[in-house]
């Protein structure tokens, strides 16, 4: 997976959604700025962003970038290869599986005249919906 955009000589910008946690990026900048040539690290986690610049004409370029590209990918696949899922998101996803199926009984129950069973399993539909809704409460409005 690509992250880098921009390549000139001397300078690199790398640039991907995984990369606007302050977290990750600062350790990748830390790993970036050990290679040999880097003579600085710029990192901007609002735009999930880093500028590299190093002494082209102490490397090859494609080599150079083909190992900045396996460091980025490898800090990026450590983070998702991280332990297990939130609480939180544990719950929305518990939440979502529960839309589904409520949704699925409750078009059965309409389609077959279960008037009561149609209510209910759409009670359970809204029910977990307003707990999905409640986790993403954030990001409704933005």
């Amino acid at each position: 997976m690509t992250h880098i955009v921009s390549a000139l000589p001397g300078r690199i910008r790398i640039r991907g959604k995984p990369l606007r946690s302050i977290e990750r990026l600062a350790a990748l900048a830390a790993a970036l700025g050990r290679l040999d040539a880097v003579h600085s690290v710029t990192p901007n986690p609002k735009a999930g962003s880093l500028v590299l610049i190093y002494d082209a004409a102490a490397v090859e370029a494609t080599e150079f970038e083909a190992e900045v590209e396996a460091l980025t990918d490898a800090e990026v696949a450590r983070h998702y290869a991280g332990g297990p899922r939130s609480t939180r998101m544990q719950i929305n996803r518990y939440a979502k599986v529960g839309m589904l199926g409520s949704l699925a009984a409750s078009l059965a129950f309409a389609a077959t005249g279960h008037k009561r069973w149609h209510a209910a399993t759409g009670s359970l539909f809204v029910a977990a919906l307003l707990v999905h809704l409640t986790v993403h409460r954030r990001h409704l409005l933005r």
